[in-house]
């Protein structure tokens, strides 16, 4: 029977670090590796609104980035 083996997880903090020429936002990215498999949503949020409290430009999107191998 098929199952998924965690690998890896990581979170991608996306800041707005300012405008283009043309008025559009540029984005600028920071991910953070070696999560835990079972970090809770309040616990990940709580990280990612300390870590952005400590940076310059506004934070604009959070992504949960995890891995995992399929064994067949």
């Amino acid at each position: 029977m098929a199952a998924y083996n965690f690998d890896s997880a990581s979170v991608k903090l996306v800041f707005v670090s300012g405008m283009d020429e043309f008025g559009k936002p540029v984005f600028t990215s920071k991910t953070y590796q070696n999560l835990r498999p079972d970090v809770q949503p309040e616990q990940l949020s709580s990280v990612v609104y300390a870590i952005a409290g400590l940076c310059q430009n506004p934070l604009n999107d959070v992504k949960r980035i995890v891995s995992e191998s399929v064994d067949l």
